[in-house]
């Protein structure tokens, strides 16, 4: 007779077959054959004391003074959140600034100093399960679960918590909100009115208004409705990251040489000045720059830059500040690239003939914006530059043809 299924039910069997039946292991441990010993290749140091799941976590501030934000805006977001968690406010508290900035680190680092707690929403993903029938159960909208969170985290706590206070952080918005504003206004009404706790929106700026939350969201009437105290963060200063990053590079030397290369002070240098203030993208090239074991040769290494005359100093054939980014994405130096695309600096080689101090493909690769920006500041700022209407109208088809093929750009 066949045995009786247990009372769990998979969630991903539809039919009603019964499993496979297990076969018992007469043999079992086996010697292996001569040529399984020939195919066996051993396998790199795998190390065992990093967290491989998420191992910026490695990295992170532990202190106050861990943290590479200006004092000020740790002094600003501290006196926020003691007033606020002290009388039990439900104040809303709004950080921006460009990516990387620290603005996430700062809020989490310094709430632990004080015992709060943090409940941080996460939008779910629409996807439906059918039910033991084969139904779909009723789901619910994201607004309407957003609204459900944020007042339960700012009411109710556990009972083997030992906090005394507790935080609503809210970095990832549903998207219903930036189709309709409305809803995000109703949803701050019934906060205002029904929660016991406070609560911090971050954003990040975005240079393309489509996607900037902080833009849609944010407006100036809807901050002096709620009384809602914003905080802007600036881009992480170079002494600041060149401090993280030493601070990175002590705790791969003590905890994790099995792991990584002990960051050299050249190589800190390189990935500090091609960050732009993004101390995300710091620790992240540094992370593959100093990674062991590594097959496949990575674009971070450092470039050497070419010998250049000044009427004031002479550079010499030494290690460049310069680095290869790895996809970070600001318009930092879209302003550096279109100056060298406009007002381009022409060296006469020894042969007599002369060419571009910057090359094309060197101004390609190095400025770290989107292309269609790039193209719309050039076509904003070339008239200018001409003086024949022979080279406008080869400059303008130029232009046109660039912005064609951006339009089929599919990748």
């Amino acid at each position: 007779m066949q045995k009786e299924r247990k009372w769990f039910k998979p969630l991903f069997e539809f039919n009603d077959s019964s499993p496979p039946k297990k076969t018992k292991k007469n043999n079992p441990e086996r010697k292996p054959s001569t040529n399984e010993k020939q195919l066996k290749v051993p396998i790199a140091n795998i190390p065992s004391n990093i967290n491989d799941k998420n191992w910026i976590k490695n990295f992170d501030p532990i202190n106050v003074e861990d943290l590479a934000v200006h004092n000020k805006k740790i002094q600003e977001v501290n006196e926020w959140l003691k007033t606020t968690c002290v009388n039990s406010n439900n104040d809303m508290l709004f950080l921006s600034g460009p990516v990387g900035s620290g603005k996430t680190a700062t809020i989490r680092t310094i709430a632990s100093k004080y015992n709060i707690k943090i409940s941080e929403w996460i939008t779910p993903l629409d996807i439906e399960y059918p039910s033991e029938f084969g139904d779909y159960e009723f789901k619910e909208s994201q607004s309407k679960k957003f609204l459900d969170f944020i007042i339960n985290s700012a009411n109710f706590t556990s009972l083997l918590d030992n906090n005394s206070c507790k935080l609503v952080l809210v970095e990832d918005f549903p998207n219903a909100f930036l189709r309709s504003p409305s809803e995000f206004i109703d949803i701050l009404q019934q906060y205002k009115q029904r929660a016991k706790s406070p609560i911090v929106f971050i954003c990040s700026d975005s240079h393309t208004d489509n996607k900037n939350t902080a833009f849609h969201l944010f407006s100036p009437s809807l901050k002096e409705q709620f009384n809602i105290h914003q905080i802007m963060f600036n881009s992480v200063s170079v002494t600041g990251l060149k401090a993280a990053l030493k601070r990175a590079a002590d705790i791969i030397s003590k905890k994790y040489t099995t792991t990584y290369n002990v960051p050299t002070v050249d190589l800190i240098e390189s990935v500090v000045n091609s960050s732009g203030g993004d101390i995300r993208s710091a620790i992240l090239n540094l992370h593959f720059a100093s990674l062991k074991g590594s097959v496949v040769n990575l674009e971070t290494s450092i470039i050497k830059e070419k010998e250049v005359k000044n009427k004031t100093s002479r550079k010499k054939n030494t290690a460049s500040n310069k680095f290869m980014s790895l996809g970070k994405d600001q318009t930092v130096s879209i302003l550096h690239g279109v100056g060298r695309v406009l007002n381009p600096k022409e060296i006469s080689t020894p042969d007599g003939r002369k060419s571009l101090s910057h090359a094309p493909k060197d101004v390609i690769e190095q400025f770290l914006s989107h292309p269609s920006s790039f193209i719309n500041f050039l076509e904003e700022n070339y008239l200018p530059h001409f003086s024949c209407i022979n080279d406008v109208d080869k400059a303008a088809s130029t232009l046109s043809e660039g912005d064609c093929m951006l339009a089929e750009w599919r990748q």
